[in-house]
């Protein structure tokens, strides 16, 4: 991305980011809330799947909350939201962190940053840390509604019809659905 494209997009994010919201705001937008948890899904199971790995690797953001994922609008509305802190009890996976551990994620940094990577974790880092901070349990990411509408429709957009209402736009023929 160029230096002037990404000032653009700071500029857009930070002047949107004033507003702030707070969790059920973004829950009661339940187009929104479901890339949010489709973005956790992601960072969870990149390892896994190509679908995954391909959405994920063509995100713009250091903190992955940009396209394919979500609108400039819609970043700054996560990015503008007042969340809980959560609990390092909450996130497991940094529970037991030693001395060593936080050795290897510096040296992990400086390589990162020498890469020309300007991410601050890697997605299976972030993943428990979002996790966490949206409220989203394991057994959301595994539930089948979820899954299978993932499956099926990926990340895209829910159709607005004629009457402005959301639905399945399929052509009509003869007058009729």
């Amino acid at each position: 991305m160029s230096k002037n494209k990404s000032q653009l997009m700071n500029s857009f994010v930070s002047e949107h980011v004033r507003a702030t919201h707070s969790m059920s705001d973004l829950q009661a937008d339940h187009d929104l809330w479901y890339k949010i948890r489709v973005l956790i899904h992601d960072l969870h199971n990149i390892a896994n799947d190509h679908a995954t790995q391909a959405r994920t690797q063509n995100t713009t953001d250091e903190l992955y909350v940009s396209g394919p994922y979500f609108t400039l609008g819609e970043a700054a509305r996560i990015k503008g939201t007042i969340v809980p802190s959560p609990i390092l009890t909450e996130i497991p996976e940094f529970e037991e962190l030693e001395f060593e551990g936080d050795l290897e994620h510096y040296l992990f940094f400086e390589k990162r940053k020498a890469s020309g990577d300007a991410r601050p974790c890697g997605p299976y880092d972030m993943g428990p840390i979002y996790r966490a901070t949206f409220m989203v349990s394991r057994e959301e990411l595994k539930d089948e509604k979820f899954l299978g509408r993932l499956r099926r429709a990926g990340l895209s957009e829910p159709r607005t019809n004629v009457t402005g209402n959301v639905g399945n736009n399929k052509k009509m023929k003869n007058g009729r659905r």
